[in-house]
């Protein structure tokens, strides 16, 4: 009994702790520390595996930084804890086709769309990522 009250209480503890650093990581993220809010994300990660929120926000953050292959893995975790997460498959779509892989971001498209994204726009925003992306090549 002792044990089951002292897991419980260590676990509502990291989800605390957790929503601080989230809190934090995204009050640096709004002031223009990137470095600062990834440090807070990293942390609020690292406490809260099953946050699909975190892992998302701070692969939004890594876009920002210029991190496309980190977004993408972070957009891959918060799809592994949220499966039906649109925007993590609509956002990782966009990177997949950034980074020349349109079969991928092809892949994501249809499952963001049988979640209930708009298929024309994302599309649209699809083919202007691919065009940018073979004209930096």
């Amino acid at each position: 009994m002792v044990l089951r009250f002292l897991s419980a209480f260590y676990g509502g503890m990291k989800s605390v702790s957790s929503g601080y650093y989230f809190n934090w990581g995204m009050t640096y993220a709004r002031w223009g520390q990137p470095m600062k809010a990834l440090f807070h994300l990293n942390r609020a990660a690292k406490l809260n595996e099953k946050g699909a929120h975190i892992f998302y926000q701070r692969a939004l953050l890594l876009i920002a930084m210029g991190q496309p292959e980190s977004a993408i893995d972070d957009f891959d975790a918060a799809i592994e804890v949220d499966p039906k997460h649109m925007e993590a498959y609509l956002n990782r779509s966009m990177m997949h086709a950034l980074t020349g892989r349109q079969e991928k971001a092809q892949d994501d498209v249809e499952k963001a769309v049988a979640l209930g994204a708009d298929r024309p726009s994302l599309e649209s925003r699809i083919a202007e990522l691919r065009d940018h992306a073979e004209q930096g090549t």
